[in-house]
């Protein structure tokens, strides 16, 4: 094999690295979820509800979300978004954790208030490992500091 044979080799693995590469940084770019990892039914309950921004430009959900009279003991807070909030500080933390990583993904987990969010994905992780539809709304309805949105409550049994 000449020099040249092998330098048009070499051209070709390289140009097929790049390609590959550039796919992977598609995959990880954010904001490109999937329609399916993304719960449609909770969308269009926030959407028709008109949710306003708070003086920071973040969602303010506080008018469809009231809080319970036994808040303080509870650990989550269920977005009608699909995003979920776990106090760390809770003394059901490490419950409510373990509940949470079946259920769905984590998106940050700083000292005090971790973040997840319900994807079909993950829905359908949990179904793998022997979870019902009626342990999971119960255990969220449990856990939550307010009700849980019909349009997670739509998501979970739409997938499940």
């Amino acid at each position: 094999m000449g020099k040249r044979d092998r330098a048009e080799r070499d051209k070709k693995k390289a140009k097929r690295r790049h390609c590959e590469d550039e796919e992977e940084d598609e995959d990880e770019a954010p904001g490109n979820d999937s329609p399916e990892a993304v719960p449609s039914a909770a969308g269009k309950q926030v959407e028709e509800a008109g949710t306003k921004l708070d003086e920071y430009g973040a969602k303010d959900y506080r008018p469809l979300m009231p809080l319970k009279a036994d808040h303080a003991s509870r650990p989550l807070w269920v977005a009608p978004d699909g995003h979920i909030f776990l106090e760390a500080f809770s003394p059901v933390y490490k419950y409510a954790q373990d509940f949470l990583v079946a259920i769905a993904e984590p998106v940050c987990r700083p000292a005090h208030v971790h973040e997840y969010k319900l994807t079909a994905y993950s829905l359908y992780a949990a179904v793998s490992v022997g979870l019902q539809t009626s342990d999971i709304t119960e255990y969220l309805r449990k856990l939550s500091k307010t009700g849980v949105p019909d349009g997670i409550v739509q998501f979970i049994k739409v997938l499940c």
